[in-house]
């Protein structure tokens, strides 16, 4: 009996309007999401590659000398993801680049090129499509699954059949779901060839099972509203009533919550200010200073003369490391204080489940502020992995006084590093290296449960509301 209840909801909604019109706008609009990550894909792996390719080219002209390349400062450069075309998420808002020495590390900052014809599409990504579109479309189709057959008389009637109620209410849940599954399917097919085609973009197997992952939570985030609808839907007596409610609870889960985050977010946890930050820089170099005159880093250091036996090397050194360490501190708190607001923002809004919906296809995707961490953790371990190069390297200079120091040219002169030339293929390159799919269903497994809770509670809510819906 649940079969032929599927079929005829399946039969009845394929033959509507809503949903020929439901299927053209979804293709349309994957297939513009295809058309515009193509676009921008390219453009960003171009400026990558440039960038890339002349952060290397300028770090093998300081390997003719060690001390050179331990000062250089590279600019590390975000990859472009093949992922990005499910969920950009906050991508776009985050630093692309880093810049660092084996000594310190900067602020990330944000390097691009504007495109005008693009922009206004930037956010037009496949989780932005089923969260937004596909959510509305799936309350279209069940606003008037009860109550309109209740109007119609042949609810009546088909109770009168001795059906239970709840094989009833599977029955038009699973068919809702069907009916669902062939704009989203169709449309990401489009997407995904649309994509491929341009030869721009590659997918590796990895990405293959994390579309799978991000494409199985789609349809669990849509079960969510399908069976939102079914409960409004068994708790009127008119489909009017009904489409009104969820219009105006549709609002609130999928516009208003996720809007007022960054709202809330701003009030309650202020990002820190350029301002700020230079003022701290100038507190602890004061700091720096005051333990300089109070002998704290040994008797002359800090006299940078051409006289190393008459000036402190050592002392001197550990001077400017303090200095550096200091400021690597203050920089590394304003950059976390700065990602406070967002995480806030996040939490807050988890009462939307949009919001969770786009958190763990962000985290699953590798995409957002999970990678923005990633990233930097990344860059930290290779800068220390490079220092320790060219401590091993400096240890084999009998010249070398074998002080590391990002010096100027008076400590050079004392030779406190070596300054013989090292080869280029055996300095350490960056390599950004992405999480295994089982490492990012850990870092989105809350979210997850919080979607399965959703599910859960409102199956309950439309069972419960069923089993007592006056039919007459």
């Amino acid at each position: 009996m649940i079969r032929q209840i599927i079929y005829r909801e399946i039969l009845e909604n394929l033959l509507s309007l809503r949903f020929i019109l439901s299927l053209l706008l979804a293709v349309s609009l994957f297939a513009t999401a295809g058309f515009v990550f193509a676009a921008k894909y390219r453009q960003e792996s171009q400026d990558y590659w440039k960038n890339t390719n002349e952060n290397l080219s300028n770090l093998s002209e300081q390997t003719k000398r060690l001390c050179d390349a331990a000062r250089y400062k590279q600019t590390v450069y975000r990859k472009p993801k093949a992922l990005a075309l499910c969920t950009e998420g906050f991508e776009k808002y985050f630093p692309n680049y880093f810049r660092f020495n084996i000594f310190s590390m900067y602020i990330p900052g944000v390097k691009s090129r504007d495109n005008f014809d693009l922009g206004r599409f930037s956010d037009m990504d496949l989780v932005f499509i089923i969260s937004l579109i596909l959510s509305f479309i799936a309350l279209i189709f069940t606003y008037d699954t009860i109550c309109g057959e209740k109007e119609a008389g042949t609810l009546r009637l088909i109770l009168s059949a001795s059906i239970h109620r709840h094989k009833i209410l599977i029955g038009k849940y699973a068919g809702v779901m069907f009916t669902l599954g062939i704009p989203l399917l169709l449309g990401l097919l489009v997407n995904l060839l649309i994509v491929i085609s341009s030869r721009d973009v590659v997918i590796s197997a990895g990405d293959w099972y994390k579309i799978l992952t991000i494409v199985l939570l789609s349809f669990l985030y849509l079960s969510i509203f399908v069976l939102l609808g079914l409960f409004v839907s068994s708790r009127t007596a008119h489909s009017a009533n009904s489409m009104v409610i969820l219009l105006l609870v549709w609002v609130g889960l999928v516009i208003l919550i996720p809007s007022f985050g960054r709202i809330i977010s701003d009030t309650a946890c202020k990002s820190p200010t350029e301002a700020e930050l230079q003022r701290r820089l100038t507190e602890v170099d004061q700091q720096i200073e005051d333990d300089l005159i109070s002998g704290k880093f040994g008797k002359n250091a800090g006299a940078f003369s051409q006289n190393p036996e008459k000036d402190n090397p050592p002392g001197t050194v550990r001077l400017v490391n303090a200095r550096r360490q200091a400021g690597n501190q203050v920089r590394e708190d304003h950059l976390n204080k700065m990602t406070v607001p967002l995480i806030f923002g996040r939490h807050f809004t988890r009462l939307s489940p949009t919001v969770i919906y786009q958190c763990s296809s962000e985290a699953i995707a590798g995409i957002g502020i999970t990678r923005f961490k990633s990233l930097y953790q990344q860059v930290k371990r290779y800068q220390q992995d490079l220092k320790e190069y060219v401590r091993s390297k400096d240890a084999q200079d009998p010249d070398s006084l074998h002080l590391l120091c990002d010096h100027g040219q008076a400590i050079s002169d004392w030779g406190v590093m070596s300054k013989k030339p090292v080869s280029f293929d055996s300095v350490p390159k960056f390599q950004e290296r992405d999480l295994a799919l089982g490492q990012s269903l850990k870092l989105a497994v809350w979210d997850i449960g919080l979607l399965i809770l959703f599910n859960l509670v409102f199956f309950a809510a439309a069972y419960v509301s069923f089993l007592r819906y006056d039919v007459r």
